[in-house]
């Protein structure tokens, strides 16, 4: 499986995410979930932090927050036509590539996904949506960061 050399910021990718619910619980995400990389930095040494928010077929709670994917977004990125949400207040911090990558192909069906963990690249229009709302989320000081095992 292929893997940019560094995170590609505003793109989703195929990854084992790990919801805050389980977060307590366990260290590693029980299956792949797209995540969109919202941001990557430097570490400390050559590390690079990268930041990671799912998206789900679980609707939100009451209360929660979260961004519905719009369906002709999800059929450009060639992922299944069920509802889903983005979850702007639970973010995965890792460092890349980190270990919970996965083929992109076990969730779309885009030709440029086989034997990559990079699904497809988010509009600028929605990704500077989804980024709005993750700085609201925090803003409002409903941030979970979940700091992933390397």
């Amino acid at each position: 499986m292929k893997i940019p050399a560094e995170p590609p910021v505003g793109h989703l990718v195929a990854y084992e995410y790990l919801w805050s619910s389980k977060a307590g619980v366990q260290d590693h995400g029980e299956k792949t979930y797209p995540a969109a990389i919202i941001l990557a930095r430097e570490g400390l040494g050559s590390a690079t932090i990268t930041y990671s928010l799912g998206i789900s077929h679980s609707p939100p709670r009451p209360g929660q927050r979260a961004l519905p994917v719009p369906p002709k977004l999800k059929r450009w990125l060639g992922l299944d036509a069920l509802p889903s949400w983005i979850y702007p207040d639970q973010i995965n911090i890792f460092v890349w590539p980190g270990p919970d990558l996965q083929p992109a192909d076990r969730l779309s069906n885009r030709p440029d996904a086989r034997d990559s963990c990079v699904i497809g690249a988010l509009p600028d229009d929605w990704f500077k949506l989804v980024l709005d709302d993750v700085a609201e989320s925090y803003r409002l000081k409903l941030v979970t960061p979940i700091k992933r095992n390397e």
